[in-house]
């Protein structure tokens, strides 16, 4: 296991031990690392049709790797999209990296794995032996009848490390191991059956609680504001100044707003660590989105500054860039979904539940967490967009 000193701020915060070679540092040390381009593939779920995966922004080499799942409202779905592209064109990875636990020892060859990506099995689903995220993957491609496209031969590898990155190839690896669908129309027959009227939004929200999700939220923006105000005063300080100091406020009120997602804080200290390190730039750059939602034209950082598009020092090479993406493919956009503070948690929790994210002891507890997002938020879609049951 690595040392306090080696996981570096990220592990303090949580732990809220803080060693001595290390005060001040802040977000310093998560400053270096690969650049990565990823892809969102989103779904709308409208009953009987079907519905392709989104793709990222022109001229931005793609590299699908996260399959975020389906929810009821597509602009969601694209604003999530845009964001994945955003934050993975030029953003900084953090050099730390947690191994993950090593080998394949006597206990787990004892072990069922799912038949379809080699994970740990939690038991038998639909017919296979399959881990909790391949069972969810399966039951909602049927319940909602999606259909998926590969972006390649229609033989993309489907195992514990890329199985998100072709939904086409995942869900014909289901159907060639024995999955069955009528398994899962049986299932939700006999759900109704036992339960009656018994609202299934209901059981969404006591699993991953939105009340929650929200309260994580307000909670972080209220300590953001009441800072900004004590900071913005004074002399004026040039954008990518602003910037950094943004960030830097950002990473440690992070890890404030993590620990208040519901189950987060269960996940081993490690797994932790190792999901907000993969996720901070997103993370910080869908707050920053936003917050900026009422800015006229330009982006409002945590310290209280307003940074224009057509101010010349907002052009500099640092910025200027980034800053022109964010606010065309997310701000605008979440600006034109009237996206609220329960929806921008929710895709936040998404991003922070990242069962790809390198070296997590247990990936579908990961991925079970992100799919309870995925049912919490769908069933706040359905209540607030009627219009869109799917």
């Amino acid at each position: 296991m690595a040392s306090s000193a080696q996981k570096g701020v990220v592990w303090e915060l949580l732990t809220g031990v803080r060693s001595e070679g290390q005060k001040g540092k802040g977000h310093q040390q998560l400053d270096s690392g690969e650049q990565k381009t990823e892809e969102l593939r989103l779904r709308k779920g409208h009953g009987g049709g079907h519905h392709h995966s989104s793709t990222g922004s022109p001229g931005v080499p793609v590299t699908p790797s996260v399959g975020y799942g389906p929810i009821s409202n597509p602009q969601i779905n694209s604003s999530m999209s845009e964001l994945h592209t955003v934050s993975s064109s030029d953003d900084v990875k953090p050099s730390f990296v947690l191994k993950s636990p090593g080998g394949t020892g006597p206990m787990l060859s004892q072990k069922r794995l799912c038949a379809i990506c080699g994970d740990r099995s939690s038991g038998k689903h639909y017919g296979v032996y399959s881990c909790e995220g391949c069972k969810g993957f399966f039951k909602r491609t049927v319940r909602k009848d999606l259909s998926y496209i590969c972006r390649d031969s229609k033989e993309c590898l489907v195992d514990k490390r890329q199985r998100n990155r072709c939904q086409y190839c995942r869900y014909q690896k289901c159907l060639a191991m024995g999955m069955k669908r009528e398994a899962v129309q049986e299932e939700r027959q006999r759900n109704k059956e036992r339960d009656g009227d018994y609202d299934c939004n209901s059981a969404a929200n006591e699993e991953m609680p939105v009340e929650k999700i929200l309260e994580a939220e307000t909670a972080v923006d209220h300590k953001t504001e009441l800072h900004s105000a004590s900071s913005s005063a004074g002399a004026a300080i040039d954008p990518v100044t602003n910037i950094c100091q943004a960030a830097d406020k950002q990473l440690f009120g992070l890890v404030e707003w993590a620990k208040r997602i519901p189950h987060f804080s269960d996940l081993p200290l490690d797994d932790q660590v190792i999901l907000l390190r993969a996720g901070w730039n997103e993370l910080l750059i869908a707050s920053l989105s936003h917050r900026s939602i009422g800015v006229e034209d330009g982006l409002l950082l945590t310290t209280g500054l307003h940074v224009l598009r057509d101010r010349e020092s907002a052009r500099s090479p640092e910025v200027g860039a980034i800053f022109d993406r964010v606010l065309t493919e997310l701000v605008n956009k979440m600006r034109d979904m009237q996206m609220d503070k329960t929806e921008l948690g929710c895709l936040r929790a998404i991003i922070l539940f990242n069962p790809d994210a390198k070296g997590l002891s247990n990936t579908s507890e990961v991925e079970l967490l992100r799919e309870r997002v995925y049912a919490s938020l769908e069933a706040y879609c359905r209540q607030k967009y009627p219009e869109q049951q799917g």
